[in-house]
């Protein structure tokens, strides 16, 4: 029996919501992962940098006349270090325009709140 069908078979305590079906909920306060633009940039920040790293370093290992073989291993070395750096780099781009935003909004909402009071 698979450790999430004993989880689902455990009795619920009377404060836990009882959907089945609903999704992680996520950490309270700010964070790229509930944004739903940002979430989505840095998903396809991270397809496109391993897509072209793999590339760029398979044609790189090509041209320098190497094997196919040893041309597509270091093709997959480089997409998943593309992957990660991309991921890193566009979640940190990402973390800052979510906070920039955040900020903007509460200046916003601060402007209101003096021109009301």
């Amino acid at each position: 029996m698979s450790r999430r069908k004993k989880q689902e078979d455990a009795p619920v305590s009377e404060g836990a919501p009882v959907s089945q079906n609903a999704p992680e909920s996520l950490p309270d306060g700010i964070c790229v992962a509930g944004h739903p633009r940002s979430a989505g940039a840095v998903r396809r920040a991270k397809g496109w940098g391993g897509l072209v790293g793999a590339v760029l370093c398979a044609a790189l290992a090509l041209g320098a006349h190497l094997p196919v073989l040893d041309a597509m291993l270091r093709g997959l070395a480089g997409g998943v270090v593309g992957y990660l750096v991309l991921w890193a780099l566009a979640l940190a781009v990402a973390r800052q325009l979510v906070i920039a935003e955040v900020r903007a909004r509460y200046a916003e909402l601060k402007r209101a709140a003096a021109s009301d009071g």
